[in-house]
């Protein structure tokens, strides 16, 4: 019970009609403790559900934020939960009935973004049953994002236990506090993961603790001649031989 009611706290926060601009910092949050089992998927996505039937635009434009950051850091437990046919069809009720062109904008936008994201999923084939119909009733969608639809395949890492530093092997204690990393979900001390950067691919557009391998990555330009290639997070830290793929 007080896990649910810091998580509904939390999303009363999130979505406060008092609010100029999104809370990141309690989307966050709200996305940590659901990633953590500290509050189910279902009881979620039913909080977040109700708020998108909030009279004031402002305050159901901050529920669909949240839904999407939970849609992009969340896992399976929540795409089972938002590809359900009945909430499908919840939002495209909510899509015929708003008066408000932003939330309707948005709506579009997210079941679109979902719709191409779970394409080769048939478990959650509702989702894109909503787009065809809502295209067939005349609805027009935005232009899909790229970055959008493409977080089925970046969804956040689980986080990773550990009594060291993932990269220097620095044994935690009470001077020594543990940090984990948003971008690899390792474990590292504050020497090692003193960077911040945004992480759009997970939802997160608020600079959050990064390591510093994963703060290189982020930040290193695109190279059409050249580019190396990390053959897996966890060895990052490893031997030079283990780090270097190819040049292609």
């Amino acid at each position: 019970m007080f896990r649910a009611n810091n998580f509904d706290k939390l999303l009363d926060k999130a979505t406060s009609n008092l609010r100029l601009d999104p809370d990141w910092p309690s989307i966050l949050q709200i996305c940590d403790l659901i990633r953590q089992n500290d509050c189910s998927p279902k009881y979620a996505v039913a909080a977040v559900k109700k708020k998108l039937y909030s009279q004031n635009p402002h305050q159901a434009m901050f529920a669909l934020l949240t839904l999407e950051s939970i849609v992009k850091n969340c896992g399976s437990g929540v795409h089972d939960e938002v590809a359900s046919k009945v909430f499908c069809e919840m939002l495209r009720d909510l899509v015929k009935s708003t008066q408000h062109e932003n939330l309707k904008s948005k709506i579009l936008e997210l079941i679109q973004a979902w719709g191409f994201a779970f394409r080769n999923n048939p478990k959650y084939r509702a989702v894109q049953d909503t787009v065809n119909i809502l295209k067939a009733e005349g609805h027009k969608f935005p232009p899909l994002k790229e970055s959008d639809a493409m977080f089925s395949a970046d969804t956040a890492p689980e986080w990773a236990d550990g009594e060291v530093c993932h990269r220097c092997r620095t044994a935690f204690t009470l001077m020594v506090r543990r940090h984990h990393c948003r971008a690899c979900g390792q474990v590292f001390c504050q020497q090692c993961s003193s960077k911040t950067s945004t992480l759009p691919k997970f939802g997160i557009e608020k600079e959050v603790r990064v390591c510093d391998a994963c703060f290189d990555k982020v930040s290193r330009p695109p190279s059409s001649t050249a580019k190396l290639e990390i053959v897996d997070t966890a060895n990052d830290y490893g031997p030079p031989q283990a780090q270097v793929g190819q040049v292609l």
